[in-house]
């Protein structure tokens, strides 16, 4: 019997579209894959596919390469980046299509909005995450106050965290008042919180975090919650920039001043709209009524 050539475990569920290669690792930690009935934890497994069964969960998967999509989603506020959630809080799984299996290029915060790449192409999504590519992301931060001109130094030099250095790419004023200000913050990393805790470490935590641009892909145009399909255009652009030696191409997706660099939509898109969030209802429990509060004379309430 002819043999193919061997493959590592987590790239081949890559290919067949279950998950991003990182993803697949934790899925074969877990103990949730098996081979002919059989599961396996060993990271790095090579395997031969042919003549061989691997499911997920127990469900089979299907051996066949899937056509590969590519979608951006205007990400709302107050939803999981993940497929399930034991909270029962809203996931991607709301808002994406039914009839692919799909899942996020890396991740935003439950409040944090704006552009996430979904795709069903495990290895493209496994290179844009990787750090050795530098995929540039692009944030308009709304911080409480108004930073001194030496905060803002000190930020554009770098922070040092507890997990380690950071340095921006950019940090643009944009607008703002004496309680709030908003800076347009480019970075190369996608480590857990980022912004937030380089913001946290200046003592002007973040009010609201939207990210704007991701690898040159933005959702202009597309309504909180819906979805797009990626251009052909676009499709090539990303495949570009996680080609060997493409690294450094990528400062050129860095917004400067007030033009902004991206991939240039050849032609419309289909649009999946929003789906209608549905009420939860008793998860909330109601307020105690307020007691009027005594008025003094030596000091006032002042509103925030």
């Amino acid at each position: 019997m002819k043999t193919s050539k061997p493959i590592r475990l987590n790239k081949l569920l890559a290919e067949r579209g279950i998950a991003s290669r990182r993803k697949a690792d934790e899925l074969i930690e877990t103990g949730r894959v098996s081979i002919d009935g059989k599961t396996v934890r060993e990271l790095g497994l090579q395997i031969d596919p042919k003549g061989v069964e691997i499911a997920v969960d127990g469900i089979p998967i299907d051996q066949g390469k899937p056509k590969l999509r590519y979608f951006v989603l205007n990400k709302p506020k107050q939803v999981v980046t993940t497929l399930s959630d034991p909270e029962g809080r809203e996931t991607l799984r709301d808002f994406l299509p039914d009839d692919i299996r799909l899942f996020p290029v890396g991740r935003l915060d439950y409040d944090t909005e704006g552009v996430l790449i979904v795709t069903n192409d495990g290895n493209l999504a496994h290179r844009l995450m990787h750090p050795r590519f530098e995929i540039p992301r692009t944030y308009m931060v709304k911080v409480k106050g108004k930073p001194s001109a030496e905060t803002i130094q000190k930020l554009r030099r770098g922070v040092k965290l507890e997990d380690g250095f950071i340095k921006p790419e950019q940090v643009v004023f944009r607008e703002g008042t004496k309680k709030h200000s908003w800076y347009e913050m480019v970075v190369k990393e996608g480590r857990n919180r980022l912004i937030k805790r380089i913001w946290l470490r200046l003592d002007h935590p973040v009010l609201k975090l939207v990210r704007t641009n991701y690898a040159g892909i933005t959702v202009e145009e597309v309504p909180s919650g819906s979805l797009r399909s990626l251009t052909q255009e676009e499709i090539k652009h990303l495949k570009k920039l996680i080609q060997p030696g493409t690294t450094k191409k990528a400062k050129d997706l860095t917004s400067g001043g007030s033009k902004k660099r991206m991939v240039r939509r050849s032609k419309p898109e289909k649009t999946y709209p929003p789906r209608k969030r549905a009420k939860k209802v008793g998860t909330r429990k109601k307020a105690a009524p307020r007691r009027a509060a005594k008025k003094s004379p030596s000091k006032r309430r002042s509103k925030d």
